[in-house]
């Protein structure tokens, strides 16, 4: 357990990195974009980037889901290699076909989405999208296989490229489309680097076999994937059409703060997703992957307060004072975030099974509850019934997927423990709320951080570096 602690810690670092550039340099120039573009603007790129959602579902079909199910269960390497080679061969089948229907159905679906954008603008998103399966499937394989320095590089490298080209488009006044034509060289200049290093380990490959137990494991997911673009992305599109683009700018901001969740609990995910099948199919493996998902929920329990108590004033102090309005909302959806994270972490057992059919229905259901609460709710409450909605909703998946993940692979999760962190970690933003300087607000973040890290200690959620410990004992 110890080697494997140390290898997660290793490997975490490495995606840390990466996550840091290739999602967090995103918000670190999310202020100057803010200042670039008018609150119209900024509300048209949310609504227009709704698209890259249902887009990247469709043309990813659930095949990285399906690489780590049925590689990571491979009997040995030329196996897994084989298995990868012939889902990269069905990826690249898919983008062709993505690629030629994305282009020249752009025209119609423009007339689709609210905000008005135009053609040209709705083929850079398509194309983007074209191409996200053959950059999945490989940054899966990089992953499987521990060699996170690759997936550094290539995830990091389209990162700073696209920052400097956004930057530099915006500069010379290319507005959105500036923005989408970035996104879309980047995108370009990572698809040709993956591709060699696929290629190069595994090759190409076709059965129709494997090609039918594919479609068959990802067809549910790719329903789930849908259905959950009611809960992220068709928020968008009903803000819109029952409010304004300006509010769509600051609810697109706060989500985009709130993403800081997700983007910091990252490095575990992306060490532990892929190999979870693994580590359960080995030897006392049912332990280990509940040790390691409570370890999780305890990493994104602690992440998502330190969050939440940042939020508001960096949009406060960072951005124009047209988004004042946003810090309240990123409050909200931080809880948001946090729900969908446990939900990854707690709904293994859905995917142990040979189709993964449970996932859809649970995700239809909290969907349908979550388009009514949003068309009940939004033109009354504006962007506080789009949050009320999706709390719901993402409140409901984590009570189904976990009694449904049960189900199928009970695990002794530790829940007392990480309600008792959660405790802990609502008394510290109650703290929060009443500081009224940054230096209070400060010391209120520091203390929540200590608090939460020693009582995750304590529980025996989260175990402190050996090296740590030591100095901390030793004094």
């Amino acid at each position: 357990m110890k080697l494997l602690l140390n290898s997660a810690l290793k490997q975490s670092l490495l995606y840390g990195g990466s996550i840091a550039l290739m999602k967090g340099v995103s918000l670190l120039i999310l202020p100057f974009i803010a200042h670039q573009l008018s609150t119209a603007e900024f509300g048209r790129l949310e609504v227009i980037s709704t698209l890259a959602i249902i887009g990247s579902i469709l043309v990813g079909m659930g095949l990285e889901d399906t690489l780590f199910r049925f590689a990571g269960s491979a009997e040995n390497k030329q196996q897994r290699a084989h298995i990868a080679a012939q889902i990269y061969s069905l990826t690249l089948l898919i983008t062709l076909i993505s690629l030629i229907f994305g282009w020249l159905g752009a025209s119609t679906i423009a007339t689709w989405i609210p905000g008005n954008p135009s053609i040209y603008e709705v083929r850079l998103v398509l194309c983007v999208l074209a191409l996200e399966g053959c950059i999945a499937i490989p940054l899966g394989w990089l992953r499987m296989n521990n060699h996170a320095l690759s997936f550094f590089i290539a995830s990091s490298g389209r990162a700073l490229v696209q920052a400097m080209l956004v930057v530099a488009l915006l500069y010379f006044g290319r507005g959105v489309a500036g923005i989408l034509e970035a996104g879309l060289i980047a995108a370009i200049m990572q698809t040709l680097l993956l591709c060699y290093l696929q290629l190069r380990d595994t090759g190409l490959a076709f059965e129709l076999q494997t090609g039918k137990r594919a479609f068959i494991y990802s067809l549910p997911i790719v329903a789930s994937g849908l259905v959950a673009f009611a809960l992220n992305g068709l928020d968008r599109w009903i803000l819109a059409e029952h409010s304004s683009l300006a509010d769509v700018a600051e609810f697109g901001i706060a989500a985009k703060f709130a993403l800081a969740t997700v983007l910091l609990l990252q490095p575990f995910g992306m060490w532990w997703s892929p190999r979870r099948f693994t580590v359960l199919n080995a030897r006392g493996g049912a332990q280990k992957v509940a040790r390691f998902s409570a370890m999780g929920a305890a990493l994104a329990i602690l992440i998502a307060t330190l969050v939440a108590l940042l939020c508001p004033t960096l949009i406060s102090t960072l951005l124009p004072d047209s988004y004042t309005d946003a810090g309240q909302y990123a409050l909200a959806l931080v809880l948001v975030m946090l729900l969908k994270e446990l939900v990854e972490l707690f709904n293994i057992g859905c995917f142990t099974g040979k189709t993964t059919s449970c996932q859809f229905m649970i995700n239809l259901l909290a969907a349908l509850i979550g388009i009514a609460g949003m068309l009940v709710l939004t033109p009354e409450y504006q962007v506080w019934g789009i949050i009320y909605a999706l709390l719901t909703a993402q409140s409901l998946r984590l009570l189904l997927f976990y009694h449904a993940s049960q189900y199928f692979l009970p695990l002794n999760y530790p829940i007392r423990d990480l309600l008792k962190l959660a405790m802990l970690a609502i008394i510290s933003l109650a703290l929060g709320a009443q500081v009224e300087s940054l230096g209070q607000l400060s010391l209120v973040v520091i203390g929540a951080a200590i608090a939460l890290l020693a009582a995750a200690h304590h529980l025996k959620l989260l175990s402190l570096p050996f090296t740590l410990r030591s100095k901390a004992l030793s004094q």
